[in-house]
């Protein structure tokens, strides 16, 4: 069997859930040659586990073990830095949300990805969920017919030791709730439902100490004149509790939640078919975390791609812009207290900042 010779830069909270699936789901066409960390006892410790070499720089690990592709895993605000070195030295890249703190940047790295004719990806791993995938079909056999209302919320629990990392919550390096966990649903919302026009957004801390948001709310209008809204919390206690999306229409209305978007929860149509029975068993699925289990799905297909030369990504750079252009309205708008069409492609006065 091919494999794909892989380095992993960051050994922190999502190298973990790695570490979990590809364990579980036995992905054999994974090599893992190099781990890094600033902390090198966490790349000792996945070095252990991988049988691999551990590196404390990053530039080093790459010139000597030579990867076809790197797993960027490292804090929000190193992605740029990360995924340019590598793309710079013929690597393909798979990036962590968010591809880059900057929208302008991703579309720097894309053009020299595509110039290279290299895998720029980024994972959104949502859009691979059974759930997500049942929706997605029903409104493209237009089930819903006139869309109303569409709403998202993220109730879940980050305590303050999340926080006191040096990066988390940070403006340079990660946002608030909406650019670190919410960027999954915000995701979902614009691959399905946009393009969105236009936002309108307050954001607050009501728990956690950090520089950026724990709790924020966002109105919003896409093209079609849909309205919805989104709400975020990490300050919801004492543990996860959902993250769901609603969506009424004429003909119907479709529940989906979970703490990870991973079960069906209402499925009822105006007009019946024999399979809406079996829907919710058929397309729900148990997760331990809210990272629920589709990196497997977005990890194998990207090895498959590799291995058959194909450096099209499973989510494309040109799709990850579109959603941190939208974060960044909402944020714009946070700050402004105002307003903002997407059109404008307006910037956060502080996410990203010195990136």
């Amino acid at each position: 069997m091919k494999k794909v010779k892989t380095t992993i830069i960051g050994c922190g909270r999502v190298a973990e859930h790695y570490k979990k699936i590809i364990k579980r789901y036995k992905i054999n066409n994974l090599s893992i040659v190099g781990v890094c960390d600033l902390d090198e006892k966490k790349a000792l410790r996945f070095s252990k586990l991988f049988k691999c070499n551990h590196y404390k720089n990053y530039k080093k690990m790459q010139q000597l073990e030579k990867p076809q592709l790197t797993l960027i895993l490292s804090p929000s605000g190193s992605h740029f830095m990360h995924s340019k070195h590598a793309l710079e030295n013929n690597i393909n890249v798979l990036s962590e949300k968010p591809m880059t703190m900057l929208p302008n940047n991703i579309r720097k790295l894309n053009k020299l990805a595509k110039k290279k004719k290299l895998m720029y990806g980024v994972v959104f791993q949502n859009r691979e969920n059974l759930a997500i995938k049942a929706l997605k079909k029903a409104l493209k056999q237009k089930r819903f017919g006139k869309i109303v209302n569409i709403s998202i919320n993220i109730f879940w629990c980050r305590y303050q030791n999340y926080y006191n990392d040096g990066w988390h919550g940070t403006w340079k390096d990660d946002g608030g709730v909406l650019n670190q966990q919410a960027i999954h649903h915000v995701d979902v919302l614009n691959w399905l439902f946009g393009p969105i026009h236009s936002v309108f957004a307050k954001s607050t801390r009501r728990l956690n100490k950090l520089q950026a948001e724990d709790t924020i709310i966002v109105a919003f209008e896409n093209t079609k004149g849909v309205l919805g809204t989104i709400q975020a919390t990490t300050a919801a206690r004492p543990s996860d509790y959902e993250a769901s999306i609603k969506v009424f229409g004429e003909k119907g209305y479709v529940q989906i939640g979970g703490i990870a978007l991973n079960k069906i929860l209402v499925w009822n149509f105006l007009s019946k078919r024999k399979s809406d029975n079996q829907i919710k068993k058929k397309y729900s699925e148990n997760v331990d975390s809210g990272y629920g289990n589709s990196h497997y799905i977005v990890l194998g297909e990207t090895l498959k791609r590799l291995i058959n030369k194909n450096s099209n990504a499973l989510v494309s750079a040109d799709e990850a812009e579109n959603t941190g252009r939208l974060i960044h309205s909402i944020y714009n708008s946070c700050e402004n207290k105002k307003l903002v069409l997407l059109s404008k492609k307006l910037l956060s006065n502080k996410l990203g900042l010195n990136n």
